[in-house]
């Protein structure tokens, strides 16, 4: 056989020439994905089929003749092995610029870095958080969410300088954000930066996040009225938002803690105010100011006009008091100024045994109040008893009649018993009285007054039960026209025998007391 390339002999069975170094192939084989990564597919015709030699059999000898073969077309033909090395380190280089592509993707992803933080932040690893959360804000440095991240790590990993900057960048991006400012809050008030925390608190819109720190905050105070002009006197209230102290002044200059402190409404009358008030909470955060401009536009009464004279007395007199038209009068007697809550005169006052120094002011429908009037009496009696043995002249009396029981007042019906408290010392047809109010006390200690007053005279002790006529004769005096009566029992007084009669006593014994003083 013939070598079909240079025409030399060649030995049965060898499949290549010895002088040239041809291949003999009997059955072209066809591999295209081996033939393409050897030959780089640089053009169809190049890719040749290869010849297969069903006829060969395998053997040792085969085998040693194919290594020879492909030794001697490795030495032949050089081109061919240099091209199948480039191939493969080709698609190597190829494969590894593949996987650096889709690595450098990933790292390039902020989502992807965000989860991985987060992944170790609910594990509690804070530290292998961190740089992830750092990549992710660098990739996507606007995103909260990222941010937020970024800021749990540095809770437990970074510093607070760094934690409040990255804290601040989130509300510029979020104003509600509740991670920021509950996180800021915690710093501020482990830190003691109390001021800053109430900026904060101050600054954020959400009314439930402010309401966890209460204490904290230090808003302006805030006026039970507002500014404006007013025809009645006014009872001027200022609130603060939690425990603290309120400062103000009333003449326009500014408040601080050397002003006037707030403890009680401030009342204004008549007249141009301009209040300004400050709020200083427990921490010693000082609120903003706030400000009223005022202006009431009301009469002021005159001072109540009252007789007699102050000084001493021996004899019981009534006290009365005149006021200007559309005017209201009250009083005190222990010492206290009188407001509008205080006992109001409606009548003459029996002057109080001892000294007593009265207060009358006048306050206008309007509510404004006119200077006070100040008068101290003495009553010196020249009496025979004292009350309290006056008063068991009267029990004795009351017994001897039936009408109690006993000293202690005990009555035959019902489970409790009669009081006898002293009122005053009034004059009937020129002798003197103590007059005592009957009240009614069951074993609860409940009392409501029976409707019944006694007198007993001063000098000899005799008692009588005081019976006021239904038109008063004379409103100067009411006690001129005050009938006495024999102390009788229950069952021989007419006037406890007619439920009807009964009741015209109660009321009139209650309209001699009119204007009294209270207990």
């Amino acid at each position: 056989m013939k070598c079909p390339r240079c025409g030399s002999e060649m030995k049965d069975g060898m499949l290549f020439c010895e002088n040239c170094g041809e291949e003999i192939r009997i059955v072209q084989d066809f591999e295209p994905e081996i033939d393409g990564i050897v030959t780089g597919f640089e053009n169809a015709s190049d890719v040749r089929p290869e010849k297969v030699n069903t006829q060969i059999h395998e053997g040792p000898e085969r085998k040693k003749e194919d290594s020879a073969a492909a030794a001697f077309r490795e030495k032949k033909n050089p081109r061919r092995k240099r091209r199948a090395v480039w191939a493969a380190a080709s698609l190597g280089v190829l494969l590894l610029i593949c996987l650096l592509a889709a690595a450098g993707t990933l790292f390039r992803n902020a989502e992807y870095q965000y989860r991985r933080a987060m992944r170790y932040i609910e594990e509690g690893a804070y530290q292998t958080a961190l740089p992830y959360a750092v990549r992710a804000v660098r990739l996507s440095p606007d995103d909260v969410g990222y941010l937020s991240a970024y800021a749990a790590c540095l809770t437990r990993t970074g510093p607070e300088e760094e934690t409040v900057s990255v804290c601040s960048r989130i509300l510029a991006l979020d104003a509600s954000n509740e991670f920021a400012y509950r996180t800021l809050a915690a710093i501020y008030e482990e830190a003691g930066d109390y001021e800053k925390l109430n900026e904060l608190l101050l600054s954020c819109p959400d009314e439930q996040i402010v309401s966890s720190y209460p204490a904290y905050v230090a808003k302006p105070p805030e006026f039970s009225y507002e500014s404006g002009i007013y025809d009645e006197a006014l009872s001027l209230r200022l609130s603060a938002n939690t425990s603290g102290t309120i400062y103000y002044t009333l003449d326009g200059s500014e408040p601080d803690e050397d002003s006037l402190v707030y403890a009680s409404p401030i009342y204004l009358e008549a007249g141009a105010y301009q209040i300004r008030a400050v709020f200083v909470n427990e921490y010693g955060v000082c609120s903003e100011e706030a400000e009223g401009s005022f202006y009431v536009d009301v009469t002021i009464p005159d001072a109540p006009q009252v007789s007699p004279a102050e000084g001493s007395y021996d004899r019981p007199t009534l006290i009365t008091a005149e006021g200007g038209e559309n005017c209201r009068i009250f009083y005190t007697t222990d010492g206290s100024m009188p407001t509008q809550d205080s006992a109001e005169y409606t009548a003459p006052i029996p002057m109080p045994i001892g000294q007593t120094q009265f207060r009358f002011i006048c306050f206008s429908l309007a509510g404004a109040a006119g200077e006070e009037t100040r008068m101290t009496y003495s009553l010196n009696l020249r009496a025979s008893l004292s009350i309290e043995a006056a008063r068991n002249r009267l029990l004795i009396e009351l017994m001897a009649a039936d009408v109690i029981q006993d000293m202690e007042g005990t009555v035959e019906t019902g489970t409790g018993h009669n009081v006898y408290n002293y009122r005053y010392v009034i004059t009937v047809n020129g002798a003197d009285y103590y007059l005592y109010r009957e009240y009614y006390e069951d074993d609860a200690g409940n009392s409501a007054g029976t409707g019944t007053d006694y007198v007993v005279d001063i000098m000899n002790g005799k008692c009588y039960k005081a019976v006021q006529p239904e038109q008063l004769q004379d409103e100067e005096d009411p006690w001129s026209s005050l009938q006495l009566q024999e102390i009788r029992s229950r069952e021989t007084d007419p006037t406890e025998g007619d439920p009807m009669e009964k009741d015209s006593t109660e009321t009139n014994s209650t309209e001699i007391n009119a204007g009294e003083i209270p207990e």
